[in-house]
């Protein structure tokens, strides 16, 4: 069970890290209108997965001992 919660926090931290470098490999592109479009949606998911990941590591090691 304990390699559950340390393997299920690796996975959010890994997502996490994804969606960080996606939103900085992406560039922003403005339209003809002059609106701004860039992908800001992944940075709510990336710091959703980076907190759910550190809880889940915590939790890891609160069940190790």
């Amino acid at each position: 069970m304990r390699r559950t919660y340390l393997f299920a926090a690796v996975l959010c931290a890994l997502v996490s890290a994804a969606c960080f470098l996606v939103f900085q490999a992406t560039p922003a592109t403005l339209d003809a209108q002059g609106f701004l479009h860039e992908p800001f949606g992944l940075l709510p998911v990336g710091w959703l997965f980076g907190f759910v990941g550190a809880l889940l590591l915590l939790l890891a090691m609160l069940r190790r001992q």
